[in-house]
């Protein structure tokens, strides 16, 4: 050790290669002098705070030009200006976790009944639950009668809430209860709905890894579109990284401000909402515009093409983003249900 140190107790030679050091930095591998002060725990809680301060810092920069400069963090990357701004794929993380801890929405984390009244491979889904939650040893004939009875009860359900009579959590439970109970097979109905719960709450979990997905199936859509225009996929790859966290920004903040009219609502309409904040079409619609805007600016900004052209690719990209969650929804579904078996 003491061949390590010199006379002010600073180390002289390398602590990973012990080539000796003539400055701050080893001249061979790069590793930082080791002073005597490091292992005090000031010095350890002074490094915990200045990067916490840091990070945190590169991250609100990088979520107010996300927000507010869509596609500029891809001109700022492709220019070589990267460390006021947090890594793309950190990034993504950051906002992916910010959305599934705080979302009022459930834009990806899809619940089994709307999995199986939505297409594509409709048929096949509710035929793929009812195995799962049956059995191959149940006929065909009992399996459709017991999905009529499941679409019944979910459709008196659904046409409460559109008539403004939305029920407690105790109340569905009780109208659940009451409607296997009345059905033609109660126990296989019953085996239905906790397969359901089972599905609900494994594919919440899974649909924040999945969710990742969407990327590299934007970036591809995205190549396969430019690619006459010479862009490659790994730039692509990045514009992309950026546009859906983005987009995840915008559904989160729209969830906290349709939750907000809400409640608002409530309080001011002695517990009464709007016909405008019950309907998911009017909030669909909004949101929609929001999406087209923030996808419009972010390719205006970062291929720098005339307007009309940006408006032509945006609507394409609207088109394609539709397209792409509904093939994230669909390998959502497969995934949760072989996950559960």
């Amino acid at each position: 050790m003491q061949e390590m140190a010199g006379l002010s107790g600073q180390a002289t030679a390398c602590a990973n290669c012990a080539a000796p050091l003539g400055g701050e930095y080893c001249a061979q591998c790069g590793e930082r002098r080791l002073h005597p002060d490091e292992h005090t725990l000031r010095h350890i809680v002074g490094e915990w705070f200045e990067a916490f301060s840091h990070g945190e810092g590169r991250l609100l920069v990088s979520l107010r030009t996300l927000l507010l400069k869509p596609g500029e963090l891809t001109r700022e990357y492709f220019r070589g200006r990267r460390v006021p701004y947090a890594r793309p794929v950190a990034l993504f993380f950051a906002v992916n976790l910010l959305y599934f801890l705080l979302t009022t929405l459930n834009t990806f984390s899809t619940a089994l009944e709307t999995q199986m009244s939505v297409s594509p491979l409709q048929q096949t889904k509710q035929m793929l639950v009812l195995d799962k939650a049956l059995g191959p040893q149940v006929s065909a004939t009992e399996k459709a009668e017991v999905m009529a009875d499941y679409w019944a009860l979910y459709g008196s359900e659904r046409a409460a809430v559109l008539a403004g009579r939305a029920a407690s959590a105790a109340e569905r439970k009780a109208d659940e209860e009451k409607g296997v109970a009345a059905s033609r097979h109660p126990a296989a109905l019953e085996a239905v709905y906790r397969y359901q719960e089972r599905f609900d709450e494994r594919t919440e979990t899974l649909s924040r890894a999945l969710v990742v997905a969407l990327v590299p199936m934007l970036a591809c859509l995205l190549w396969l579109t430019l690619a006459p225009l010479r862009r490659g996929l790994p730039e692509l790859l990045i514009f992309a990284t950026h546009l859906w966290s983005g987009l995840l920004l915008i559904l989160l903040l729209f969830g906290w401000l349709v939750t907000g009219a809400t409640r608002v609502s409530q309080w001011l309409l002695d517990g009464r909402i709007p016909a405008i904040l019950q309907s998911d079409s009017y909030a669909s619609m909004a949101l929609a515009v929001l999406v087209a805007i923030y996808v419009y600016r972010a390719l205006r900004a970062y291929l720098c093409y005339p307007r009309i052209g940006c408006a032509i690719l945006s609507a394409w990209m609207l088109a394609g983003l539709f397209w792409l969650l509904q093939l994230y929804r669909l390998l959502l579904f497969f995934v949760t249900v072989y996950a559960l078996h």
